[in-house]
């Protein structure tokens, strides 16, 4: 019973926080997560190992620099925003992976179960990976992820030249960086 206490209760602070556990509002985050920059040219590719869903070991090496755009996306089962956001994750995943898009999601979830459920419910089709360790995800610490969602493209050469875009502004973007016809 403690234990899960202890889950509810971490998860409502890291939603409520999106990780940052400041005891801002959602609203507040939100806002917040819609004035951090745009694109950052010329930004160095930090390596994170992990493990999909089927327990197969990867790195973040393994897709960047391997196609023309990696997106990675930071999320997690219990966090509402992300589960809102995954609609949008999912076009940009159907209309782009022929264009030379590669999505990495990387899930702050600690249990393996939620999280496979959840990639199940979402039709999440991408490459999924985690190092299970909730807010003190390695991954997200190399790249200062301090809420959820958050998402980084990374070009070819491992630059990153979009952090934080959702909706529309993302896909808006991604049209821009692959155009169709290119």
């Amino acid at each position: 019973m403690k234990r899960v206490l202890l889950c509810a209760l971490s998860a409502v602070l890291f939603a409520a926080g999106c990780i940052a556990g400041n005891g801002e509002s959602a609203n507040a985050v939100s806002d917040r997560q819609n004035k951090v920059s745009v694109k950052v040219s010329g930004t160095d590719f930090k390596d994170a190992s992990l493990v999909t869903i089927g327990g197969d070991s990867i790195k973040l090496s393994d897709y960047v620099g391997k196609y023309k755009y990696v997106l990675v996306d930071f999320w997690a089962s219990w966090c509402g925003p992300c589960m809102r956001e995954m609609p949008n994750v999912k076009a940009a995943y159907a209309k782009y992976k022929s264009r030379g898009l590669e999505i990495v999601g990387i899930s702050l979830d600690k249990s393996r179960d939620d999280w496979a459920s959840a990639v199940k419910r979402m039709g999440m089709t991408w490459v999924q990976a985690s190092d299970m360790n909730a807010a003190g995800s390695k991954a997200a610490s190399l790249y200062g992820v301090q809420y959820i969602p958050y998402v980084i493209v990374f070009d070819r050469n491992g630059n990153i030249v979009v952090r934080n875009l959702h909706g529309e502004e993302l896909l808006g973007k991604l049209d821009e960086l692959m155009p169709e016809g290119k």
